[in-house]
Formats: structure tokens, C-alpha cells, sequence
């Protein structure tokens, strides 16, 4: 029965064949008419997120705080009283000459009648040349020995002055001090005479420890002194002078009464000077006899005393000039020649 089964199935199928080779069907596999469909992908940035508001705070306005105060300048000594002068305007503004206090500006009020001012004293002045130049020999001692040689160069223009003083030893003493001393004072000539600037002094080499300087701050009434790389300040009273100066404001103001109070720099300090009148003395000099005008400063304050004789003939130009030192004893200068220019 096997048998059978498997021979049918067989014939059967063999049948199918047949059919399938005389009558031509075919037979496919089914397609798929739909498009394909195509995925595309893209990297794309994340999307910036919008924003956010920012809180802001207020802007604090400016506080306006008051500016302190300058401190005041201290002095080694309390500075003597000064007349405030009021601001003027700038259009009307006038320089200040040493010596003098200005008076305070009047009120434009028409309702009240103005005070008269004061008349300020004003002295008569001598008159220098434009330049002088003036030769002295220095001697030591009551015998007059020669030591050195000193010259004053003298030049003014334009209310302003230039002094120079150059002073060697000569000799033997060119040995024991060598180099040269060296001053220069320079100004203003005002209607009170000389109103200087400033001052220099160099004895021998130029080094810190020989050089000295003093400036004239008439606005702050305080004279500037530097030596060594330091400097200080002293208060300024009326007709400050340097050491070099003091001889041509004599000269310039002479004749003048009994006495004359100078405030003098020697390069260390500011020390009162009482000029006094001697009187009138005939010097023999090298230019001949002249008639001279005897003034004299006695030693004060550990300063030395000091004689200047003045020719009254020659515009009062100091002619003899006596330091009496307490360490070097008395130094004379003596006048051997002069010439303007």
C-alpha cells in the first residue's frame, strides 16, 4: 500500500509537469509596486535657547564729598604774621614786589565813601651802570698781608640783575685753598632795590657738600635752602637778601637813616642784619682818595661782623669791604680797579 501511495504522489506530479510545459503558465514571485521610500538624515544644531532677561541694578549716583583741607606747612619757627591779600581778577592782577603789603580791594559800593590808603615810603634809589665789573685784593690781618684776589661782575637788564662773585687765593695760600669761590645772586630790581631770586654758592670742587643754593618764594614768604642733597624751608620776613646781595642793597639805598634792618642767607640760615651808619671817612685806594660812606653790621647770632665802605662819588660801589672772623680773623677786600661797560 506504500507502494501504491508513492507511486500515485509520483504520477501526479509528473501530470503537473506536463500541464505546466504544454500550456505555458509561469508563475512569479509578487512585487511590491509601492515606492521605496528613501530616510534621509541630517545632523542639525541644537536650537539657541532665547535670552533670558538679566536682572540689572540700579547705577548708585556719585556722592559728592568735600576735598580735606591742605594741612599747613610746618616751619622750625612759627612764621611772622603777613597781611592777607585778597584775589584779584585775573585782568587786574598785578605782581607783588617784596617788601610791600598791598591793601585790601574796596567794595564797589557808591554808597560809602572810600578810605584813602596809606602812602607807602618809598626810597630813592642809586643808580648802577648796566655792567660794572670791580677788582679787589683780599689781605689778612692789621698789616694787610696778601692772600688772594676777588672780583664783582654787576649786569642788569630788562629790572633784572645777574652778581657774581669770584674770589681765589694767590701765592702761597692757592696751596692751603685751593680752587675758586663762587657766588651768583640773581633778581629783580624793585622800587625798594634788590629783590633777588636766587643764590648760589661753590667753594673749591663741585660737590654736594661744597655747593648751596637758596631760592625766594615771595607768594609763600619762605626762602628754599638745599646743601648736601637736602633741602629746607625758613619763613621769609621783608628785605631778604643773600649774602652777596646785601653789599649792592646798601649800595643802592644809601644814604639812608641811622639804621636799616636786612635779613641775610649765608647759605645756612636767614639771620637778621642791623646795617648802622658810621659815617663819612676819606680812604686812600688804588683809584685815588675817596670820599666814602663808613657803614657797619657788629656780629650777631653767630654771624661775623662786617664793614663796607661805599664811595659816594662812584654811585656808593662798596670799595673796601672788612669780615671780622671768628675763625680766620680779619679778611679785607680792597679795591684795585673798576671798569663799566
Amino acid at each position: 500500500m506504500r507502494a501504491k501511495r508513492i507511486f500515485a504522489i509520483a504520477l501526479l506530479i509528473s501530470l503537473l509537469l506536463h500541464v505546466v510545459l504544454l500550456t505555458g503558465v509561469r508563475f512569479t514571485l509578487p512585487a511590491d509596486d509601492e515606492p521605496a521610500t528613501v530616510i534621509e538624515a541630517r545632523i542639525l544644531p541644537l536650537p539657541v535657547p532665547p535670552p533670558q532677561p538679566v536682572a540689572t541694578r540700579p547705577v548708585p549716583k556719585p556722592v559728592h564729598r568735600p576735598k580735606p583741607h591742605p594741612k599747613p606747612r610746618l616751619h622750625s619757627t612759627p612764621p611772622p604774621a603777613v597781611l592777607a591779600v585778597p584775589a584779584m581778577p585775573a585782568e587786574q592782577s598785578q605782581p607783588v614786589e617784596p617788601g610791600i603789603a598791598q591793601a585790601p580791594a574796596v567794595p564797589d559800593d557808591t554808597s560809602q565813601p572810600a578810605e584813602a590808603a596809606p602812602a607807602v615810603d618809598t626810597p630813592t634809589l642809586n643808580t648802577l651802570p648796566g655792567k660794572l665789573e670791580i677788582q679787589y685784593k683780599v689781605v689778612k690781618g692789621a698789616d694787610g698781608f696778601g692772600i688772594g684776589r676777588a672780583s664783582y661782575i654787576w649786569v642788569t637788564e630788562g629790572g633784572h640783575y645777574t652778581l657774581t662773585s669770584i674770589t681765589e687765593g694767590t701765592g702761597i695760600f692757592s696751596l692751603f685753598l685751593p680752587g675758586r669761590l663762587v657766588q651768583i645772586s640773581q633778581g629783580r630790581i624793585t622800587r625798594f632795590g634788590l629783590a633777588p631770586d636766587d643764590f648760589w654758592i661753590q667753594r673749591g670742587h663741585a660737590t654736594p657738600d661744597k655747593s648751596t643754593a637758596a631760592h625766594f618764594d615771595y607768594e609763600h614768604h619762605v626762602v628754599t635752602i638745599t646743601k648736601n642733597n637736602q633741602a629746607f624751608s625758613v619763613p621769609m620776613p621783608d628785605n631778604a637778601q643773600d649774602v652777596l646781595s646785601v653789599v649792592f642793597q646798601l649800595a643802592v639805598r644809601s644814604p639812608f637813616p641811622d639804621e636799616m634792618l636786612l635779613h641775610v642767607t649765608t647759605g645756612k640760615s636767614l639771620k637778621p642784619y642791623h646795617a648802622k651808619v658810621i659815617g663819612e671817612e676819606t680812604l686812600s685806594t688804588a683809584l685815588g682818595d675817596l670820599k666814602t660812606l663808613h657803614l657797619s653790621r657788629p656780629a650777631e647770632e653767630d654771624e661775623d661782623a662786617m664793614d663796607v665802605w661805599l664811595a659816594e662819588d662812584y654811585n656808593f660801589v662798596p670799595v673796601k669791604i672788612r669780615v671780622d672772623h671768628s675763625r680766620y680773623g680779619i679778611i679785607e677786600q680792597l679795591i684795585t680797579g673798576m671798569k663799566n661797560n
